[in-house]
């Protein structure tokens, strides 16, 4: 059972490591999403700000 534990710690310690340099740089899905998501929000400002006014 010490074995398997073992196993276990050293391949989910693999995959965080291979999954580090993936997120130094940002991919074109990753720029279009985030620019979603600044459209999302200043749309809901400008909403509210009709709505209050």
């Amino acid at each position: 059972m010490n074995i398997l534990k073992t196993l276990t710690i050293v391949v989910i310690s693999m995959v965080f490591i291979a999954g580090l340099p993936a997120c130094e740089k940002k991919n074109s899905a990753e720029a279009v999403g985030e620019k979603i998501d600044e459209t999302a929000e200043e749309t809901g400002d400008i909403l509210n700000e009709k709505i209050i006014d």
